[in-house]
């Protein structure tokens, strides 16, 4: 088995935030930024999402939500906040991380990261995920 710090190397070299895979395959993989490319993957593949590993850029309690939501079996990070640990640990999600941050925020470092601030008003991953379908409907 590959060595989960060899797959952060190459989510970072490779340009990419988002690498889902299952059983040696890709699911899903994107370039793109924040919260969208995990959104977008579980409403394209929400069965292949059940027992996969997510390698993303960041993982704040928005993304271990929707991680838990779609029934990931591990997720990698560069990048974790402690309330996405508490997610994780909640829902049986393995996890690995190169650091530990008290919270994501917003980048000009002036606020808790919007989603997260979404997230934090949710104790259940399915009620987070309705939200943010919401939202993204009226947004897209």
């Amino acid at each position: 088995m590959e060595d989960w710090r060899d797959k952060i190397a190459a989510l970072q070299t490779s340009g990419l935030s988002l690498h889902v895979e299952k059983e040696g395959r890709v699911i899903f993989s994107s370039p793109e930024s924040m919260l969208k490319p995990l959104f977008t993957c579980l409403n394209q593949h929400p069965e292949e999402m059940v027992g996969c590993t997510v390698v993303d850029k960041i993982v704040g309690r928005a993304a271990a939500m929707l991680c838990a939501r779609s029934g990931v079996a591990r997720v990698i990070t560069p990048l974790i906040s402690r309330s996405a640990i508490d997610i994780l640990n909640r829902y049986g999600i393995a996890y690995h991380a190169l650091r530990v941050i008290p919270q994501i925020m917003n980048r000009d470092q002036s606020a808790p990261c919007p989603m997260e601030q979404l997230a934090g008003q949710y104790e259940q991953p399915a009620d987070f995920f309705a939200e943010l379908s919401r939202r993204m409907a009226s947004h897209p």
